[in-house]
C-alpha cells in the first residue's frame, strides 16, 4: 500500500505528525509512506521511528504534475492550507482525507476563553485517521538517534568548566516567543556551576552572537553549525534543554530528557505543549495570554509581561528542579 502525507512545515508541526505515521505503519503493515515537506525539513521524516520517505515540496507546476503521476492508495493532508488544497486537487487516490485544524476553537482560546484547551496537536492530526475508521491510541513523538561519525567524543568534549551541560535555544520566529536576551545573559552569568551552549538556526545567529560575549566562560555558541540529525545526536550529551515554544522544543521532547519550555505570547492550551513527562512548562498565566496562535512581532499591549514575569531567578529555580528530577 502506498500512502502520501502532506505537511510542508514547520519543524515542530512535522515532528508532531510522527505518531500518525507510526499508527499508519502499524495498521497497514508493509506500507510505503512518502512525506511532502519543504527542503529545510526533509531530514525529519527520515528521522521518524520508523522512518518515512521525504519528497521535497516545490511551488511549481512541474512538481505538481510530477507528483500527480505517482500512484497512491491513500493521501492525508496534515497541513490543511491553500498550498496543500491545491496539491490535493492535482492528486488522485481512492481515499483522500484532511485533518481538522479546529480553527474556531483556537480562535476562541486566543480571544480569552480560559475554559477551552487542546491537549495536543497530535490529537487533531488523529482526526484524519478517525475518518478512515482508525481509532488507535497515539504515543508521544519519537525520532531515531543515529550515532554519527565523530559524535561519540562529544559526550566528553562538550564540557567547558563543569559537569552539568545545559543546551539553550534562545531564538524563535516571532518576538513574543523569545525570552529576552538580557535575561539569558543574567541567567548564564548567575549560574557559573553549569556549562551552557547556545543552539539555533541561521535566523538565530545574530542573537546568539550578541549573548555569548556578554557571558562568562561557561557559555559557548554552536548556533547554526549542525544538521538536524547532528543536533539531535548532540543533545543526548546534555543534562537539560531549555527553549521557548519552538520547533527545537518539540525536537528536545522526543529525547525524553529533562527540559524547560518557556511560553510567552502563546500558551500550552493551544495544543503545542512539549510531549515529554520530564518537561517543566513556565508560563505567567496572564489574562492577556495567549495573544496569538503562533506569536507576534511585538507585544500588543506594549508591556511584554508574559516573558518579563519569568525572571532569571525563577528560571534558575526551574533548572534546579529539572536537574533534581
Amino acid at each position: 500500500m502506498n500512502i502520501l502525507i502532506l505537511r510542508l512545515s514547520s519543524m515542530g508541526d512535522i515532528i508532531l505528525t510522527q505518531p500518525i505515521c507510526a499508527i499508519l505503519q502499524k495498521h497497514f503493515a508493509g506500507c510505503q509512506i512518502d512525506y511532502v515537506c519543504k527542503e529545510e525539513f526533509k531530514e525529519l521524516p527520515e528521522m521518524f521511528a520508523p522512518p518515512v520517505h521525504p519528497l521535497v515540496y516545490e511551488k511549481t507546476l512541474k512538481f505538481h504534475l510530477w507528483l500527480s503521476k505517482r500512484k497512491y492508495d491513500l493521501i492525508l493532508d496534515l497541513h490543511n492550507k491553500f498550498s496543500t488544497f491545491l496539491l490535493m486537487l492535482f492528486l488522485r487516490a481512492p481515499r483522500k482525507v484532511h485533518y481538522s485544524k479546529k480553527r474556531g476553537l483556537r480562535c476562541d482560546i486566543v480571544k480569552g476563553n480560559k475554559k477551552l484547551k487542546i491537549d495536543s496537536t497530535v490529537e487533531l492530526y488523529a482526526s484524519a485517521l478517525k475518518k478512515l475508521g482508525i481509532n488507535e491510541p497515539w504515543s508521544y513523538p519519537r525520532l531515531q538517534v543515529t550515532e554519527l561519525p565523530n559524535s561519540a567524543p562529544a559526550k566528553h568534549n562538550n564540557a567547558l568548566s563543569g559537569e552539568i551541560k545545559i543546551a539553550v535555544f534562545p531564538g524563535a520566529n516571532h518576538f513574543t516567543k523569545r525570552y529576552p536576551a538580557a535575561n539569558w545573559i543574567q541567567l548564564i552569568n548567575s549560574n557559573p556551576q553549569y556549562d551552557f551552549t547556545l543552539f539555533g538556526s541561521q535566523a538565530d545567529e545574530e542573537l546568539c552572537k550578541f549573548i555569548t560575549p556578554k557571558c562568562s566562560t561557561n557559555c559557548r555558541n554552536k548556533c547554526s553549525t549542525l544538521t538536524l540529525q547532528e543536533l539531535l545526536t548532540e543533545l543526548i550529551a546534555y543534562n537539560l534543554i531549555i527553549s521557548g515554544d519552538t520547533g527545537p522544543m518539540h525536537l528536545a521532547a522526543t529525547l525524553n530528557k529533562p527540559q524547560i519550555a518557556i511560553f510567552g505570547g502563546t500558551h500550552p492550551r493551544l495544543g503545542f505543549r512539549p510531549l515529554n513527562d520530564k518537561a517543566i512548562i513556565l508560563c505567567a498565566e496572564l489574562p492577556c495570554q495567549p495573544c496569538s496562535l503562533h506569536g507576534k512581532e511585538k507585544c500588543p499591549l506594549n508591556h511584554f509581561n508574559c516573558m518579563n514575569a519569568i525572571s532569571p531567578a525563577l528560571l534558575s529555580s526551574a533548572i534546579k528542579k529539572a536537574l533534581e528530577g
